[in-house]
């Protein structure tokens, strides 16, 4: 089970967890929100939380829980502590990591932001930051003091006429420059929450790309019930009728479908199809 924590307010964790038919996972931090798990398709799965333990029905695939981790927050300052598992970090733009422990075996860096190696127990301590950016200065545009070409002149018995056209000012500078920088810092806020939210769907999607096409699945994303199936198709030369097959494992019908299809997908059997039945035949051993 690989963990990602994501240092946004509030934080978020994510657990990308093995095939399994009925997962059950002890949680490395207690939730503060439901928890929520989808499939390589993205369609959502039962959960239970009992006692610390993530229980899922995953039907024999790999899944995805998501959740708000509990976390402490003092005067804007979050903490928040993991029990155990191989522990990837992510600090988006705009967060500055204050206290990790233990230190990092590894760190990258990117447009998205920081990720931080580690395994667990670990805490992380972290804040937000905001950079104000002052107004660019508009150039100067000289303008002449001197009074407009349009006057009254001076008579002996009439006081001088003020100008009618009152002196040119300098042009002020633009409404975008003159911007309080508490705009400045909002536009700043929303680009760390939209490059946080890239970085989970990037996440998501490389984690389901990678098991739904391009990834090789080994022996570790197996159940009891496919490695049974194997050992049985192993014990029989590799090639078994699937009537045989069920009545030797006594399997249901679907039961046995839903499994040799997830073992035919993953690699491990090709189904032939052979006059009016259909055999199994084994491609790939676990030992």
């Amino acid at each position: 089970m690989l963990i990602l924590l994501n240092l946004t307010a509030p934080p978020l964790l994510m657990l990308l967890l093995p095939a399994a038919m009925l997962g059950n996972y002890t949680l490395p931090a207690l939730p503060a929100s439901d928890v929520a798990a989808f499939g390589p398709a993205g369609d959502p799965l039962p959960t239970w939380v009992i006692n610390g333990t993530l229980y899922i029905l995953q039907g024999g695939d790999p899944a995805i829980a998501i959740y708000v981790p509990r976390f402490e927050n003092s005067s804007g300052v979050y903490k928040v502590a993991l029990s155990y598992g191989d522990v990837v970090i992510q600090a988006p733009p705009g967060v500055m990591v204050e206290d990790i422990n233990p230190a990092p075996r590894n760190v990258r860096i990117n447009k998205t932001g920081l990720y931080l190696y580690l395994t667990g127990p670990a805490t992380v301590t972290y804040y937000f930051f905001t950079v104000t950016v002052k107004p660019t200065p508009t150039p100067t545009v000289t303008t002449p003091t001197q009074l407009p070409t349009t006057t009254v002149p001076p008579t002996p018995t009439t006081p001088t006429t003020p100008p009618t056209t009152p002196p040119i000012m300098p042009t002020p500078s633009t409404p975008a420059a003159q911007q309080p920088p508490v705009a400045s810092a909002l536009q700043l806020e929303a680009l760390v929450a939209a490059a946080a939210a890239a970085a989970v769907g990037i996440a998501l999607a490389v984690f389901f790309l990678r098991r739904g096409s391009g990834g090789r699945y080994d022996c570790g994303d197996l159940n009891e019930t496919d490695l049974t199936i194997l050992a049985e198709l192993e014990r029989r030369g590799g090639s078994v009728e699937r009537a045989a097959l069920q009545a030797a494992l006594n399997l249901p019908k679907t039961t046995l479908h839903r499994h040799l299809h997830k073992l035919a997908r993953y690699g491990f059997v090709r189904l032939v199809q052979a006059g009016g039945g259909q055999r199994v035949e084994l491609l790939r051993r676990c030992r």
